[in-house]
């Protein structure tokens, strides 16, 4: 009965005590009315600035590449004729690319790029390339989508917010800071400048944005929370940028190994509850799994007193920072179960890495 309670808390059944009506955006099979970015979705597309994939989907959740995001900021921008008239106009004879070495004149994005680049919009990277199929982290994301549209955030005020990891000095914190101000991202949510940036996050600010401008608004206005189903982590010393986390069942070492195949797993109870957490990784894995986060704590003691784990959980962000860490034999692990009823993360995995004789358990409470 334990058991149910905790997975009733955190929303594993609800989905079969409900059948929601759902619309989904136009044209998009994957974009149902409760997504969080369905509005922003909805009205770009409709404006004909968005697109999606040739099989009626648009994947809000996947990350966006440099030739997909300058694409949707000049269509956003420029007018028909001088995107298709770029290459044209610019191109030098005998050329096979424009501008950089890696955009072909032939590729669907090269005229986008093109335009972006004459329009002062982006630039190369230092090796004298574009590399469009990178995908876009947040800092690169807002300074483009900013640049486009002519905004000078040199006097934009630092905002000063555990959820916004920038400090005044960064490159990119007046872009931060400027997103924040406007409320083109989610004030609740933590955001970290290396973080990949989603296609519906994108959709999100570039809609917040242009309502703002085409309304004359100083801001975009809080239009109230709305939930999803994202559970991520962050872990700044480990270089652990938004990683999955997903539930499991503590009586079920199968389930336990299964969610470590996407990131980490959580025990007990989810962020926000007052109650524990229980968050677990591997550090080394076995010699049969393939997964890409066999090693996810691995540097697990490279964590001192004082450092910060970040959480995002339903479009709310949860900082908590560790104030000890310790090493136990692993018959002693179920010690951290106990709920003591106020909000404390704890988080374990084997040790030393390549055994399982041992625990390292880093504690951390609700800043």
């Amino acid at each position: 009965m334990r058991l149910f309670r905790i997975l009733q808390k955190i929303g594993l059944f609800c989905a079969g005590l409900l059948i929601p009506v759902m619309t989904y955006a136009f044209s998009f099979t994957d974009v149902s009315s409760f997504d969080v970015h369905f509005d922003a979705i909805s009205a770009l597309s409709d404006e004909g600035i968005i697109n999606g994939y040739n099989d009626g989907s648009f994947h809000p959740e996947g990350n966006v590449n440099r030739a997909e995001l300058i694409k949707t900021v000049v269509s956003a921008r420029l007018g028909r004729d001088a995107i298709d008239n770029c290459i044209a106009d610019n191109a030098q004879p005998n050329w096979h690319y424009i501008f950089f070495p890696d955009v072909p004149v032939n590729e669907w994005y090269a005229k986008y790029i093109c335009a972006a680049t004459t329009n002062g919009f982006v630039s190369g990277y230092s090796d004298g390339n574009f590399h469009p199929d990178n995908y876009v982290n947040f800092a690169e994301g807002l300074k483009i989508i900013l640049n486009a549209h002519n905004i000078d955030t040199s006097r934009t005020r630092l905002a000063q917010n555990k959820l916004l990891y920038i400090n005044n000095g960064d490159w990119f914190a007046s872009y931060f800071s400027y997103a924040y101000n406007k409320n083109l991202i989610n004030r609740s949510k933590f955001y970290h400048p290396g973080q990949l940036m989603t296609r519906g996050e994108f959709a999100e600010i570039l809609y917040r944005l242009k309502s703002i401008r085409d309304n004359n608004l100083d801001k975009f206005p809080y239009a109230g929370y709305q939930s999803s189903e994202e559970y991520t982590i962050t872990i700044p010393r480990l270089n652990i940028i938004n990683l999955n986390v997903s539930f499991a069942d503590p009586y079920n070492s199968k389930d336990a190994l299964g969610v470590l195949k996407n990131g980490m797993g959580n025990y007990l109870y989810p962020p926000g509850e007052g109650k524990k957490i229980v968050l677990f990784g591997h550090s080394s894995g076995y010699s049969w799994d393939r997964s890409a986060y066999k090693n996810v704590l691995r540097q697990i003691n490279k964590l001192q007193t004082g450092d910060m784990i970040y959480i995002n959980y339903h479009e709310k962000g949860y900082v908590y920072q560790i104030f000890r860490t310790e090493i136990m034999p692993a018959k002693q692990l179920a010690s951290i179960m106990k709920d003591y009823g106020y909000e404390e993360l704890n988080m374990y995995t084997c040790w030393p890495p390549d055994s399982i004789k041992q625990r390292y358990v880093v504690y951390a409470g609700l800043v």
